[in-house]
């Protein structure tokens, strides 16, 4: 199979912004943004209420608001929808639940959506990421991807490059397609890094011949894709390696526009995400929004690119 006949999957077209009137709410609402610029997909803004309200639906509403906290809430999701420019369609709602995670994981099943976007704390490492009980309850059980927006995130869009993460782990199909396809649907450039930490593993020399890794790692029709890609300039190849994760993420360069797309752990069950122990490492180096993949999310077969169904 050549690049050119990578398959052109039907999607969702919608984006799940988990929004909150905070900073990192903020940061998560602008990523979205940036990730639906040029894109023919579609904003939901949502924000989680506690099951007893009576106050859950899509704003802005006809009738008039039932108490103060509605108002309130109407008030955010309005300043919201505000900040998103007129050419992306935007719809914002309430959706209630005893657990934030869920009713967001939930609402994006519902909805359709392709991502959970969602937003670092204040007081992440090193400035860019901490993770709130919400976000972490998502990076290790939701079943649709999360787009992690470090803080203070403002590149307006659209996507620049996208650059998949990957090693002699589990996870690496599902890292590779996905970035595969989503380099080609927005027509912009794929970096394919292998990541090599001495002692981690014994494939580490074959991680250093990136074509042959994308083979072995995940299978040969990915590898056909994503050589034609090189071949065409369309992909570029680096190997990233050092001491440790952390040591390694020095050796890259990053575009503002970029987004960089990770695996779930080797613990994750069929379906769900699991952030794994070196994902995490990642996050405390990268400048960039990441894209954490559920297990099993993108599936490879003869004479086919992918079979899942998604858009970031």
């Amino acid at each position: 199979m050549s690049a050119s006949d990578f398959d052109r999957r039907s999607v969702g077209g919608h984006i799940l912004v988990a929004y909150v009137a905070t900073d990192y709410g903020k940061d998560a609402l602008r990523l979205g943004i940036a990730l639906a610029q040029d894109r023919n997909v579609s904003l939901e803004i949502v924000m989680v209420a506690p099951v007893h309200n009576s106050f859950s639906g899509v704003y802005p509403h006809d009738r008039g608001y039932g108490s103060i906290v509605e108002e309130q809430i109407a008030g955010w999701l309005q300043e919201a929808l505000d900040e998103v420019p007129p050419r992306i369609p935007a719809t914002a709602r309430i959706v209630p639940g005893a657990s934030e995670a869920e009713a967001l994981n939930q609402a994006a099943e519902d909805l359709h959506c392709d991502v959970i976007v969602v937003g670092a704390r204040k007081d992440g490492l090193l400035g860019r990421y901490h993770m709130g009980a919400a976000v972490n309850s998502l990076l290790h059980s939701s079943t649709v991807p999360i787009a992690l927006a470090p803080r203070g995130y403002a590149h307006p869009g659209p996507l620049t490059r996208v650059t998949t993460m990957f090693g002699p782990r589990p996870g690496t199909s599902d890292v590779i397609a996905i970035g595969l396809d989503r380099a080609r649907r927005r027509e912009i450039p794929l970096r394919l890094v292998s990541l090599v930490i001495p002692g981690e593993s014994e494939l580490v020399a074959l991680g250093n011949d990136v074509p042959a890794a994308v083979a072995a790692y995940a299978d040969r029709v990915l590898a056909d894709i994503a050589e034609e890609m090189v071949a065409s300039g369309h992909a570029t190849t680096e190997v990233a390696t050092g001491r440790n994760v952390e040591d390694a993420m020095e050796e890259l360069s990053w575009e503002d526009g970029e987004i960089a797309i990770v695996g779930s752990s080797r613990l994750a069950a069929p379906g769900r995400l699991f952030l794994g122990g070196t994902a995490a490492r990642m996050l405390r180096s990268i400048p960039i929004p990441m894209l954490v993949v559920p297990a099993g999310y993108m599936r490879v077969g003869k004479g086919t690119s992918t079979t899942k169904d998604g858009e970031n």
